[in-house]
């Protein structure tokens, strides 16, 4: 009973706020400048999150749902339940710092983002608020498990099942924002390497690193780092919430709830620090801050734990222990180079592993600190964070621990993978662990310098020997032992070659985007695709194929007995798996054709059409017959929101007949207070092989405003528009799709405890 009320409690002030929103209640501050009874149904609720106060109330009611999930029928309460209900009272009182139901005492009343309002921005920010708190979920139990000093392995189990919801819940989020983005924004793609889509990508990173802990090499020690990635999940939902809320720091279409002013530092971190006062917005900000720092210091200190447990074990001793000089050296050179780089994020990441580091064993020094120091800094330089020399000095101290290190490592294991099936299939299991974790950090480094716009090749360019390597990962993974391993690394060999040799001769293969441009310097759009679809087709036949052994192996057994039965829950996990598997494969495929080969920004992309005449763009031929204005009052208005729409109706033709007729345009919304906005309306033609996407750029859109407020649309005899071909474009939502699917079915054969044969 204490249960259902407490739940009820930690709710109840979201669902008053959506009941003062859905009765129009514009007594309140946040309905009359945001809500109002002008709005539908549908979207005087999500008018609740256009406000900065109505999100956090919706996050809390959340955990306060998904505590309820934990806590079951528990007595006495886990610790990790009441690490919950410290998060549902933390946001809690950073909502009513902000006042969400203060009294409305202003004479004009506002209107809620065009953006918001849509169908799916009812679905999408509760989805990926759902899956911050569960985020946090898999944060608490680890937390729970690290200050209990549980053993890593149970910590795994307890927050598996969590991560598995967090995982689905994050890629439908995720999912559905890219929907949005697609079917919303006028950019032409669902995705854009925008600081809030990064952001809330990089939790969703860690939970799959969390997902294939069991897949790591080392045995004795694979749940080892697992509940550190837990607590860094939960730091990295602290992290995206900042990003977006933080205003001044990153610029990002989708800070609808900003509204603090730009700060100088080119350090988004320092600009946190900058505009955390003890305003209200302040203290948000600056609790996210503490709260992101908390978290991975916690990770830090059981990392720091488990190694020197394991040194204990083993009777051996740190670099701290026997040379303490050098140890404090290597971490004052070290902070030198950080504090000459300037970055707080390199700072902090690098001391931390260095201090892992000479905490590790002296006389074998932990081999993975090292690389992680040395891609660090080799990442810096990619991200224009460090010069050169700058770099290579950040390096230096990580590599004479190793240098000076008296182990002498047995080479010939190094070898296994080329000649044993089985060491094979080990490589390509942990490929998602290590892989994961290093573009995770690629991804966030990138992040840290895009706080004055996106730079989207930096990610797709540099992204690009992750993903090659997650495609040969797949591929090793699916052949398992079915092919003998020197004839395995032929192929992969010649993939090698192929993949270079088309990226040599992109010049004179047809493809569909910008293949000529280039992404960087010396290296087209088109040399970079090809290199990664090499790979990716590559992996598709043997993943296709390890997907239908599994179907026909798994289907019967769960349509005879369930999941009841234990082993058909482990080989449900299988199958789902290997779905994600195909569908990350797919979407990534469809992701090169539709993102990396095209250059949105190119003015190649602008067709001006001149009225009645057809003009080739692409393989069609495009003709604007019309404007067209449609008053909400019309019985052919096909919103429920907006006070008119105009657009321009362009007539699609390939070989001289008729194919598609669209009409690009935009929504006219007028504010209370008299003011004119409009949204961009895009129209797109769905093809068998994808989209082709139509939109009216943003000066021409101003300009028949402009024609339709003193009625001369008539008069409009030429427009400019954006398109976009986009071949490709469905593997993406059916990659998604696939994602979801194979998600779900992990997280439906899952229990919230874990088990021994999980995948």
């Amino acid at each position: 009973m204490v249960r259902h009320v407490t739940m009820a409690t930690q709710a109840a002030p979201f669902v008053l706020l959506v009941a003062a929103f859905l009765v129009g209640a514009t007594t309140l501050d946040l309905v009359s400048r945001y809500g109002g009874d002008g709005l539908p149904l549908l979207y005087r609720i999500s008018a609740v999150w256009g406000s900065r106060s109505g999100p956090l109330l919706m996050w809390a009611a959340i955990l306060a749902v998904v505590t309820w999930f934990m806590a079951a029928d528990s007595d006495p309460i886990p610790l990790e339940v009441r690490l919950m209900h410290g998060w549902i009272a933390l946001l809690l009182v950073l909502s009513f710092l902000l006042e969400p139901f203060a009294g409305f005492e202003g004479t004009a009343r506002g209107e809620l983002n065009p953006l918001l309002q849509t169908d799916l921005m009812v679905i999408h920010p509760p989805v990926v608020f759902t899956y911050y708190a569960l985020c946090l979920a898999t944060a608490s139990v680890a937390l729970a498990g690290v200050l209990r000093r549980d053993q890593s392995k149970d910590i795994h189990a307890a927050q598996l099942h969590w991560a598995r919801a967090a995982f689905l819940a994050g890629a439908i989020g995720i999912g559905l924002g890219g929907l949005w983005a697609y079917t919303v924004l006028d950019w032409g793609g669902y995705w854009a390497w925008d600081p809030v889509e990064t952001g809330s990508l990089l939790p969703w990173l860690a939970l799959l690193v969390i997902i294939h802990a069991r897949a790591r090499p080392d045995a004795e020690n694979a749940f080892s780092a697992s509940p550190a990635m837990g607590l860094i999940a939960g730091a990295l939902a602290m992290h995206a919430t900042l990003v977006t809320r933080a205003n001044g720091v990153w610029a990002s279409v989708h800070a609808f709830v900003a509204d603090g002013e730009g700060a100088l530092p080119q350090d988004p971190y320092l600009r946190v620090l900058q505009i955390a006062d003890f305003s209200p917005v302040g203290i948000e900000i600056s609790t996210y801050l503490v709260a992101l720092v908390a978290l991975g210091g916690f990770a830090v200190l059981h990392l720091h734990r488990e190694q020197s447990l394991s040194l204990a074990e083993r009777g051996r001793a740190s670099l701290a222990e026997t040379n303490q000089g050098m140890a404090i050296a290597l971490l004052v050179a070290y902070a030198a180079v950080g504090l000459w780089i300037g970055s707080t994020a390199i700072l902090a990441v690098g001391l931390t592993l260095m201090l892992l580091l000479v905490s590790g064993d002296a006389e074998d020094p932990p081999t993975h600190w090292v690389a992680g120091g040395v891609i660090l800094m080799l990442f810096a330089s990619w991200a224009w964070v460090a010069e050169i020399p700058q770099a290579v000095a950040g390096m230096a101290p990580f590599l004479v621990t190793w240098l000076i290190s008296d182990d002498e490592d047995d080479l010939s294991a190094f070898a296994l993978p080329f000649t044993d099936e089985s060491m094979r299939t080990r490589l390509a299991r942990a490929i998602p662990w290590y892989g994961g974790a290093v573009f995770l950090l690629l991804t966030w480094l990138l992040l840290t310098v895009e706080i004055d716009g996106t730079n989207l090749a930096a990610h797709e360019f540099y992204g690009a020997p992750l993903v090659g390597l997650l495609a040969i990962g797949l591929t090793l993974y699916a052949w398992g032992r079915s092919i003998e391993a020197r004839r395995g690394w032929m192929l992969v060999a010649v993939a090698l070659v192929t993949s270079i040799a088309l990226a040599a001769l992109s010049e004179s293969i047809s493809l569909p985007g910008d293949p000529h441009l280039d992404i960087t310097s010396g290296i087209t759009r088109g040399a970079l695709a090809l290199f990664l679809l090499s790979w990716l087709v590559f992996a598709l036949p043997p993943t296709i194929q390890q997907l239908l052994n599994t179907a026909n192996k798994t289907l019967p057994r769960l349509r005879r007995d369930g999941l009841r039965v234990p082993s058909n829950a482990a080989r449900a996990r299988l199958l789902g798996s290997h779905l994600a598997h195909l569908g990350i494969l797919l979407l990534l495929i469809g992701h090169v054709m539709t993102t990396t080969l095209v250059d949105r920004s190119d003015p190649s992309h602008l067709v001006t059409l001149v009225k009645g005449q057809p003009i080739e763009h692409r393989g069609y031929e495009l003709v604007f017959t019309e404007v067209e204005m449609i008053s909400s009052k019309d019985d052919g208005y096909d919103y429920a929101i907006g006070d008119g729409y105009i657009g321009v109706v362009i007539e699609v033709r390939e070989d001289g007949e008729r194919v598609a007729e669209l009409m690009p345009g935009m929504l006219r919304f007028v504010s209370p207070s008299g003011a004119v906005t409009a949204r961009s309306e895009v129209d797109r033609m769905v093809g068998l092989t994808g989209d082709t996407i139509v939109i009216l750029d943003v000066f021409q859109s101003n300009e028949l405003l402009s024609s339709m407020m003193v009625g001369q649309t008539s008069d409009v005899d030429r427009v400019r528009v954006t398109v976009h071909h986009l071949p490709g474009s469905h593997l993406v939502w059916t990659g998604w799709v696939l994602v979801m699917l194979g998600g779900l079915l992990a997280l439906a054969s899952s229990r919230p405890m874990g088990s021994d044969d999980e995948e």
